[in-house]
């Protein structure tokens, strides 16, 4: 956590704040638990992901910030300040990237596929991770890490990525990813192969073939 992160929290916070005063907000930084996250709205905030990147002037960092209604993202906004690039899906209203509509990735299988990864700061389970992908490559084209989920969501849902892959998450970076993958027509898969919500942990998400291979490769295998 930075100053920045917790001035940017505050800031987005009264904004929200502002325009629905009795609004539930889930964040990050000062409120990151909260009662019945499946009834009713809930906002959920992550004010920078990728702080490790910021902090050091590397331009992989987002603003990424959804609206819940009984635990299902129903809006999801990632936007990425160094490059201008903003990623806002709104359910049944698919996925715009940077105004104009855009797709998952048109590739079917993992073998095609550019994947995004991330390993987190649970040690143990990153070690998992780590052999897992190991006994995987090279079935996959290549794999990514670029320091932030909330983006590497964002990227699957775009294309940028065919798939992003990542063991251990909390809602503020995947609740926005959630609903922009799905908006723009692609698969968001729990550790167990079923549909993930902003309370799973592991992810699978991006274009449903890739999402799909993945999912059968790591079947029945540790990366939790």
């Amino acid at each position: 956590m930075t100053d920045t992160d917790l001035a940017c929290e505050e800031a987005i916070l009264g904004v929200i704040r502002d325009a629905f005063p009795e609004a539930r907000i889930l964040s990050e930084e000062t409120s990151p638990e909260v009662a019945d996250w499946d009834q009713g709205w809930l906002w959920v905030v992550d004010p920078i992901d990728g702080t490790s990147n910021f902090a050091r002037g590397i331009p992989s960092f987002v603003v990424n910030i959804a609206l819940c209604f009984d635990g299902e993202p129903v809006l999801g906004l990632t936007h990425q300040p160094a490059t201008g690039d903003e990623f806002l899906a709104v359910r049944g209203r698919g996925l715009l990237v940077n105004g104009e509509e855009s797709r998952v990735s048109p590739v079917e299988s993992l073998a095609e596929a550019l994947m995004g990864m991330g390993m987190g700061y649970q040690y143990d389970r990153a070690k998992l991770m780590l052999g897992l992908l190991a006994d995987l490559w090279p079935a996959v084209q290549m794999m990514q890490n670029i320091g932030t989920a909330a983006l590497g969501m964002a990227y699957a849902a775009s294309g940028r990525f065919d798939l992003y892959f990542h063991s251990y998450l909390f809602p503020w970076d995947v609740a926005p990813g959630i609903v922009q993958v799905r908006e723009a027509g692609g698969l968001v898969l729990d550790r167990d192969g079923a549909e993930a919500t902003i309370y799973s942990e592991g992810f699978i998400a991006g274009a449903p073939g890739p999402v799909k291979g993945l999912a059968g490769a790591t079947a029945g295998r540790t990366w939790r």
